[in-house]
């Protein structure tokens, strides 16, 4: 049984995907100071307190009483007795704390703040993410009770710390357009949170709106001096000097980020496996989640893996990992690496490269301008290499390389980035890459492929010539697209046609 319990929010519980029914509002109230101190005791007398308050004038009759009458009902709603433990003083909701939104929530926040200074794409996405979380404005969302008000306080305040925090790492990396708005929302809203008009000030101003700047400046210092007393920190004092002098610190430059990829084929078959594999190793050289198996990918019997390095269980170690994914002409090995290439965009967020072929020198220069670079004329392939290694530094980037003869100069090295190399011949990749090996597709694999492409109806009616058309294409996924394409732009043919047609062409 899986429960998983929603406190970001309207409080709320499901039981393996089912939503569950909390009962009536003093019930869930209990379960909610249960569920902020899971797997520790919460006292009987805290439990009273909070649901009724402090004064005991206040109190039901029986307020033990009704809070073990509340527990009882809880433990039926939950569908598991032994979850909700009663014992000397007080109960415990034997739940862990990543079964609970909050702590989650609190856990993507915390490794967001850890990096801030280290990766700011990086906390920024863990930010955006663990801010997703919440369900609406409030915190326990219709618990009645000095113990849900308090703690809605509590979490109103952390995640405002939190947004701010995602405000700022915009500025940080440019975004002062996209910030503005929800700056200016949060100004209005927080009328003398000095940090939220510090940031407000710096992205008027960088999106050239100096002298409203200066303005909101001076409305805060009247507001704070006339209700506080006070004059604005220090820091925003000394922003908004900056800003009156032309001596603002300027934004930094938008880094482009290119998505040069080719189209992904929608219908790919019998490479479940193999792009698992691949799905893994880019996405834990670009730090993101391993979410493999997604896409309309028919399951296979399962890659066949080269003489080369193979990927074990644990993490991929090294700056910049490569792929090499190779096999006989025709095997699809191209597609499968477009294929991979597009399930891990996410994990990339700072663009991914594309070459299909050319000189070194040449595409080190295309990726170097679609980078936001200018490489100069008269550059070698040395230089242009070091110059491509420099622009990668710090940024989490894709490199997809189909039929290049030389890979090596292409390669980012770079930690956070990674290369697939398509067609790759064993010798050409560099020691510890990973390399997978393409073959034929099995023939139920051919046989659902050529389905797809002609239709069920036309294949399942001469099932020999299907598996003829298949031996004749070598079970390679390249050809029989071809021949299946032919096949289906010809409704007056039968698949005997089409075998006819290859045998005589050879």
């Amino acid at each position: 049984m899986r429960l998983e319990f929603r406190v970001l929010g309207p409080l709320g519980a499901r039981c393996d995907g089912r939503e569950v029914d909390l009962g009536r509002p003093q019930q869930r109230a209990v379960l909610a100071a249960l569920l902020l101190s899971p797997g520790q005791l919460v006292p009987t007398d805290r439990l009273v307190e909070g649901l009724w308050g402090e004064d005991d004038t206040r109190w039901p009759k029986d307020p033990v009483g009704q809070i073990g009458t509340h527990a009882h009902r809880l433990r039926r709603a939950l569908g598991e007795p032994g979850l909700l433990v009663a014992s000397a003083g007080g109960y415990r909701l034997a739940v862990p704390r990543e079964a609970v939104d909050l702590f989650r929530y609190e856990a993507g926040v915390a490794e967001a703040v850890a990096l801030r200074h280290q990766d700011a794409f990086r906390a920024r996405e863990l930010l955006v993410a663990a801010l997703g979380a919440w369900e609406g404005g409030r915190a326990l969302d219709g618990v009645p009770g000095a113990f849900a008000e308090r703690s809605r306080e509590r979490l109103a305040a952390g995640r405002f710390a939190a947004v701010k925090a995602l405000l700022d790492l915009d500025l940080t990396l440019g975004r002062h357009a996209e910030a503005l708005e929800p700056l200016a929302g949060l100004a209005a809203e927080h009328p003398q949170d000095e940090e939220v008009h510090r940031l407000h000030l710096l992205a008027l101003h960088r999106c050239g709106r100096t002298a409203e700047a200066l303005a909101v400046y001076e409305a805060l210092r009247e507001r704070l001096d006339g209700e506080l007393g006070l004059e604005p920190a220090t820091a925003v004092v000394e922003l908004a000097e900056r800003i009156r002098h032309g001596d603002a610190p300027v934004p930094p430059r938008r880094l482009p980020r290119p998505c040069q990829l080719p189209p992904d084929i929608p219908d790919l078959v019998g490479r479940a496996a193999l792009v698992r594999e691949a799905e893994r190793v880019l996405r834990e050289a670009g730090g993101g989640p391993v979410v493999a198996g997604r896409g309309p990918v028919a399951e296979s019997s399962g890659p066949v893996v080269g003489p080369g390095p193979v990927v074990g269980p644990g993490p991929v170690v090294g700056p910049g990992p490569v792929l090499g994914l190779s096999g006989p002409a025709g095997s699809g090995a191209s597609a499968l690496a477009v294929h991979v290439a597009h399930l891990v965009q996410d994990a990339f967020p700072d663009g991914q490269l594309y070459t299909g072929g050319g000189e070194p020198a040449a595409v080190l220069a295309g990726f170097l301008r679609a980078l936001g670079e200018r490489p100069t004329a008269d550059a070698d392939v040395d230089e242009l290499g070091a110059r491509f290694r420099e622009a990668l530094a710090g940024r989490r980037v894709l490199v997809l390389l189909d039929g290049v003869a030389d890979s090596g100069p292409l390669l980012p090295g770079t930690a956070g980035c990674a290369a697939v190399v398509a067609g790759a011949e064993p010798g050409t990749l560099p020691e510890g890459a990973v390399r997978l090996t393409v073959g034929p597709l099995e023939p139920h694999d051919a046989y659902e492929l050529l389905a797809r492409i002609v239709g069920a109806d036309r294949v399942r009616q001469e099932p020999e010539a299907v598996e003829e058309v298949a031996a004749l294409c070598g079970h390679l996924p390249a050809l029989l697209r071809t021949a299946a394409a032919r096949l289906a732009a010809r409704p007056r043919w039968s698949v005997a046609d089409l075998v006819r047609w290859l045998a005589e062409r050879g």
